[in-house]
């Protein structure tokens, strides 16, 4: 996303919520340190600037740098339906992934968030392991929650973020092999993975015989 090109031809159009989720942007994006720095500093020129604490006029133009990027998708959320009076050109320049992240960061101040989100998150199918991993510091404890009950995540995702992820939740509802349950068994709930679970195997005629032999080796009954 070309940040400084927006920052600097649609000033009279942008939002303190706008240069928030900019900043967002720079921080999770992969931008020149540089680029990065020159766009932070412009972002703050207008902070003062919207808040009236700067009489100047925002004509001065930025150097010019080449950030990284982002391939745009086509998506029927406008920035536009979520600040009103936002001007085309700054939606555009959004790619589909800024987009999703600038309309969660919305949602957050509505009273019905949390429905609001999960249904989101339902007809939404780029909110995947891959997006969650790239963008895991964007997300509240609540919200990777709600993804785990949602998505299937995948063993990579789970391995890597075990140990900060709710265990209940990725018991009950997160498809995994034998071997990850073995793996994390001290960790994860028999009561639940065996009863409950969303696996094949947690049916005994299902199970492989490793799996049988080891579960009798813990006492576990179910």
């Amino acid at each position: 996303m070309e940040i400084m090109k927006i920052l600097e031809t649609s000033t009279e159009d942008l939002y303190p919520e706008d240069l928030d989720f900019f900043e967002t942007e720079l921080d999770t994006g992969d931008y020149p340190e540089e680029y990065a720095t020159q766009c932070r500093q412009k972002i703050q020129e207008l902070r003062k600037w919207i808040s009236g604490d700067s009489n100047e006029k925002m004509t001065e133009k930025a150097p010019k740098t080449n950030a990284k990027k982002i391939q745009q998708g086509t998506t029927s959320v406008k920035l536009g339906d979520i600040i009103p009076d936002t001007e085309n050109l700054t939606a555009a320049a959004l790619s589909r992934e800024q987009q999703i992240l600038h309309t969660i960061s919305s949602m957050r101040q509505s009273d019905t968030y949390k429905s609001d989100f999960k249904g989101y998150l339902l007809k939404t199918e780029e909110i995947d392991a891959h997006f969650v991993d790239l963008h895991y510091g964007f997300f509240q404890r609540w919200e990777l929650d709600t993804i785990l009950s949602v998505r299937q995540m995948g063993e990579n995702f789970l391995e890597k973020y075990f140990d900060v992820l709710d265990h209940d939740k990725i018991a009950l509802y997160q498809e995994f092999s034998e071997n990850f349950y073995m793996k994390h068994f001290s960790r994860l709930k028999s009561s639940i993975v065996l009863t409950r679970g969303r696996n094949s195997w947690r049916k005994k005629g299902k199970r492989s015989k490793q799996l049988d032999v080891f579960l009798r080796l813990k006492g576990v009954k179910a």
